[in-house]
């Protein structure tokens, strides 16, 4: 063997050693790599719908989390408690909090959630709400962070606008906010109640009036008088028309309000005759009818019938200076007084039986019977042949109460004097 070949051999044995120990090392190395990677647990972590698996040999969900960097917040929800033994295979579900502001009709509040959508917040929060309110988000907008939800709170109440009446929701604030919802537009007169200012309320009710102001003018008939005359040339009681009426003519000028188109309120501003009423002029007579004293012209057969004759003459001119005026008529021979006259009408059933009613054009009187027996014949001047049927309370001594079926004759009538005689 030579040199070269012993120096050779020398060196092989030389670098056996270290080489079987680097392997050694590396198989012992691979082998506790293999050990140590096979005994992790593969765990899945769903963090807000994001999937991310991952190996650990830690013991607790806490560590897990904490290892992959994950900080659990006080609102945040979790699938399992932090101190949860890990097991292979194991999913854990992480959602992180969001902070929401409520401002339900002015009053905020602030809210952790781990909800998905506004609707499930609210929900989650007790809150409901009616389809009439309104929301500045959709109740199935999803959830951000810092997200404020605000509530505008809707009101029932009516509105009577003019003549129609109609029950709505609104959510606006005043009076003048829900006009203008309404598209319902006011001229310089119209009116609204409660005033513009108002704060809407529940159930309340705003009436809106349409008022509309005009001028307007009327003709109407101006009503003549009526003017007496007397006249000495006519027997008393008789009447005659010398100058028939007319009536005249007036404009009269309106300040008129009309609301909800109807008339509310007509003031009168100005009124103008533009022809003049021509009065009726009636002529009365005061002539009164001569009174005929009856005086016996039989001769006088004895002085006791010459002195019945002479007392019948006495007592003929004593009863014409009494105040009734007692005298007989020369067509009758029957007793006559001059006399107060009223006049009555309104049917009915007289103080003797007779009834008005069923006899509107008979000719009936009321009298004192103290003075006038009942059912007497008489004759009253101006008004004619009648019959003494009727009492009254307010007839007393000499007063005759004439009878005229229509009324407007008994204000013709008035009150004046007669004369009245009694025919049987």
């Amino acid at each position: 063997m030579t040199m070269e070949t012993s120096s050779n051999a020398s060196q092989k044995s030389k670098w056996r050693l270290p080489i079987m120990i680097g392997a050694f090392v590396i198989v012992v190395a691979l082998v506790f790599y293999f050990v140590f990677e096979g005994t992790k647990n593969d765990i899945t972590i769903v963090k807000a719908g994001e999937v991310t698996k991952v190996s650990t040999h830690a013991k607790t969900v806490g560590e897990v989390l904490n290892d992959e960097g994950v900080k659990i917040g006080k609102h945040d929800e979790l699938s399992y408690s932090k101190n949860t033994a890990v097991k292979d295979g194991m999913k854990i579900a992480y959602i992180p909090a969001k902070e929401v502001t409520i401002n339900d009709e002015g009053k905020e509040a602030s809210v952790w959630t781990t909800k998905d959508t506004v609707a499930e917040v609210l929900k989650d929060e007790n809150i409901t709400t009616r389809p009439q309110d309104a929301l500045n988000v959709s109740l199935d907008d999803k959830v951000a962070a810092n997200m404020e939800v605000k509530i505008d709170r809707a009101v029932a109440l009516a509105i009577q606008n003019g003549a129609k009446k109609e029950v709505t929701w609104t959510t606006k604030d005043t009076v003048a906010d829900l006009l203008a919802e309404k598209n319902i537009k006011l001229d310089a007169h119209d009116k609204v109640l409660p005033v513009k200012t108002a704060k809407l309320t529940p159930n309340m009710t705003v009436v809106v009036t349409y008022v509309d102001k005009k001028t307007d003018e009327k003709k109407s008939k101006v009503a003549f008088k009526t003017v007496v005359k007397e006249d000495a040339s006519l027997e008393k009681g008789e009447e005659k028309v010398v100058q028939a009426g007319k009536a005249g003519e007036k404009i009269a000028k309106y300040d008129v309000v009309i609301e909800n188109g109807k008339e509310k309120q007509r003031k009168l501003l100005a009124e103008q005759v533009t022809a003049k009423p021509e009065d009726k002029i009636i002529v009365r007579g005061t002539k009164e009818e001569p009174v005929v004293t009856a005086i016996s012209n039989a001769p006088a057969k004895s002085s006791k019938k010459a002195e019945t004759s002479k007392a019948t003459t006495s007592s003929s001119s004593s009863s014409q200076s009494s105040p009734s005026t007692v005298s007989s008529k020369p067509s009758s021979g029957g007793k006559t007084f001059t006399m107060e006259s009223t006049a009555y009408s309104g049917g009915g059933t007289t103080a003797t039986g007779i009834n008005l009613t069923a006899n509107p054009g008979l000719k009936v009187v009321a009298v004192d019977p103290s003075v006038i027996p009942l059912g007497s014949r008489v004759y009253v001047s101006g008004y004619g042949e009648a019959i003494a049927g009727d009492t009254g309370g307010a007839i007393k001594g000499n007063i005759v109460d004439v009878y005229f079926a229509d009324e407007s004759q008994c204000y013709t009538w008035g009150r004046r004097q007669v004369t009245v005689t009694i025919l049987d």
